[in-house]
């Protein structure tokens, strides 16, 4: 892991492929490690609340976490969505999230119509 790391920064070719690729070795492995630690909290947290059906204290656990993972989820769903809103607006290219091309385009300014 580290060797493929500082081997794509010492070789970079320019500042796009050395964002391109602490992006591709760095960030998305974190991205995606966050979606399942939250899918995981929530997961416990619905195990505990079933589990202690018959204690208040245990079901009330169960809800916070279940909170907790919710809450998780939707900070990294805002997250993905503002980096891919972010690409699109600058025009990062050849950019592969989970093996797929992001392809939003904006519509031009002239072309939108306003009521």
């Amino acid at each position: 892991m580290y060797d493929l790391l500082f081997n794509s920064i010492a070789y970079a070719d320019s500042l796009d492929t050395l964002l391109f690729k602490i992006n591709k070795v760095v960030l998305n492995p974190l991205i995606e490690m966050s979606f399942v630690i939250a899918i995981g909290v929530f997961l416990f947290g619905v195990m505990e609340f079933i589990r202690g059906a018959d204690n208040e204290e245990k079901r009330r656990d169960g809800k916070q976490h279940m909170l907790w993972g919710v809450i998780g989820l939707l900070i990294m769903l805002t997250v993905f969505g503002l980096i891919t809103l972010l690409m699109s607006t600058f025009g990062i290219q050849g950019v592969k999230i989970n093996n797929n091309e992001q392809t939003f385009k904006p519509q031009p300014l002239q072309e939108l119509k306003l009521p």
